[in-house]
């Protein structure tokens, strides 16, 4: 009888107990390939173009030197590098990372897939981050294999191009079946890089999202469930010789992930599988959904080179409260928001923000127009609460001079691109948040990414936000001393747990998009 199988009963108490994240079963922040050869790679010098001039691509020419390995050793080192290491006392060693990740989690590995250059031979490659090498998975031309993959035959003559995957465990291991958007954000903000840095060094650069993600996957070797393609960008000027043929595939080496049983999470694998593209009809098709666009944007405000913005990047932990001026915030937001050169469009993305201490600017709610580059007043007043409410109650969203949210309209951007338009949507977005890093940096502020009441967000930001969704947000401002978390509660955290313990709110009036919570 039912009453007496136990199982029931066993798995809701497994289910339901709390604890910590198992550290034990934290993957590994680097892939490796024991036994293969690899090229080690020269040390990157620094791109010198100032920062928001390469995020905007205002200055960007497409008339570098040809593509070669000294320059795929930059534009590697500064999308996803290992930067710099320290030593903390309680936990050892730290390693950081060229762009922004959430949690430190690094879940984006690169590959090359490349022609013949100067320094080295046509084949696919990994790349190291930890030992600054790349690894040769194939030897040979393959990029007719991708052309072909992404129903793009200029991929054939184009020198190189860059292909990033998401390990989809290394964010699931913490943020769970949410750690899918995650991906998608690390993979934004090492696409902010990349492109910067392929602007600063005169090669020309696009994104490409749609592809046969199985072809891709078998041409890197990896499985496409616990590692996956999740975009293309082809580099420097295409070739005047014969574009590259289709090879047969042998097998290889998938690499050493560092875990062999992660946490299954349906929802996300479904998602996956679901936004795949599986011919080039299908490509084509949801390319001409979107449109390749490349705004570029006129000159800004003096900012550092982007290479030292860099290498001095890292999330902040405390904000002071000091006003930052209005020219900062218009050129990080104008840079931030240019149109990114993408099969997909690159305009999903909507700012909007809640202005704390800008000198020059009402404290309040706005949108920014990425068109027009107008902000627009949507409510004045002292929101530094609400902005910390909103930021899943950190003081963090409090403190900022501001806290910018990248809205999308996902509807729209599912019905145009399907289920693939979720995963843009998010990428975009975090190219955006990462743009708005790599400014930050570049004028001696502050920026951190933090995570997010979604419905609260567009409750509150509505009537003008309605339908639309939360893909990513980032604070920015004067770092604080000490640069450490510190501790706090909202008066909508406080109210909100009182309501919930049966208070009925008549003492104090309860804003409607708090119920959105």
């Amino acid at each position: 009888m039912a009453n007496n199988d136990n199982q029931a009963a066993e798995a809701f108490h497994e289910a339901t107990k709390l604890s910590y994240i198992n550290l034990l079963t934290k993957p590994p922040l680097y892939k490796s390939y024991p036994g293969l050869a690899s090229v080690s790679l020269p040390e990157a010098t620094s791109p010198g173009m100032p920062t928001l001039d390469a995020v905007s691509g205002s200055k960007a020419n497409g008339a570098g030197e040809p593509l070669d390995l000294a320059t795929v050793a930059q534009l590697l080192h500064y999308s996803a590098g290992l930067i710099r290491k320290s030593i903390s006392a309680s936990a050892g060693e730290v390693h950081y990372r060229a762009a922004a990740s959430a949690g430190a989690l690094y879940p984006i590995e690169l590959y090359l897939v490349c022609g013949d250059l100067p320094g080295l031979a046509a084949g696919v490659y990994h790349y190291a981050p930890a030992e600054n090498a790349l690894t040769q998975l194939r030897a040979g031309d393959y990029r007719g294999n991708l052309a072909a993959a992404a129903a793009d035959d200029s991929l054939a003559s184009t020198p190189a191009t860059i292909i990033s995957t998401a390990v989809f465990w290394r964010s699931a291991w913490k943020y769970r079946t949410r750690g899918y958007r995650y991906c998608f954000w690390d993979n934004g903000t090492v696409l902010a890089n990349l492109l910067a840095t392929a602007n600063a060094l005169g090669q020309p650069a696009r994104v490409l999202a749609g592809f046969i993600d199985q072809d891709v996957d078998l041409l890197l070797g990896i499985d496409s469930e616990q590692e996956a393609s999740t975009s293309l960008i082809p580099l420097g000027v295409a070739e005047s010789s014969a574009p590259a043929a289709m090879q047969e595939l042998p097998a290889v080496s998938s690499g050493d992930l560092g875990f062999s049983e992660p946490i299954p999470y349906p929802p996300s694998d479904l998602l996956h599988a679901e936004a795949a593209l599986t011919s080039p009809q299908d490509v084509s098709g949801w390319r001409i959904a979107g449109h390749l666009s490349n705004t570029t944007l006129a000159d800004s405000i003096s900012s550092a080179p982007l290479g030292e913005a860099i290498l001095h990047r890292g999330s902040t932990r405390r904000f002071a409260r000091d006003p930052i001026s209005l020219e900062q915030l218009s050129a990080l937001l104008a840079a931030s928001s240019a149109a990114i050169p993408a099969d997909f469009g690159g305009q999903l993305t909507e700012p909007y923000l809640i202005v704390n201490a800008v000198a020059g600017l009402a404290s309040g709610a706005y949108h920014y127009s990425r068109s027009s580059g107008e902000l627009e007043l949507l409510q004045e007043g002292d929101l530094r609460d609400e902005a910390g409410h909103l930021c899943f109650e950190q003081a963090l969203g409090a403190d900022a001079s501001a806290v910018v949210f990248f809205l999308a309209d996902l509807e729209s951007a599912l019905n145009k691109l399907g289920n693939r338009g979720y995963r843009v949507a998010q990428l975009e977005a975090g190219i955006m948040g990462g743009n708005i890093y790599l400014g930050s940096h570049s004028l001696g502020l502050g920026t951190t990414g933090m995570t997010f009441f979604d419905d609260a967000v567009t409750a509150f930001f509505s009537p003008h936000a309605a339908g639309k969704s939360l893909m990513f947000l980032v604070g920015l401002g004067r770092t604080g001393t000490p640069n450490r978390v510190r501790p706090f509660r909202s008066k909508y955290g406080v109210l909100k747990d009182s309501l919930a313990r049966g208070a009925t709110g008549e003492r104090r009036p309860v804003p409607d998009w708090l119920y959105s919570n």
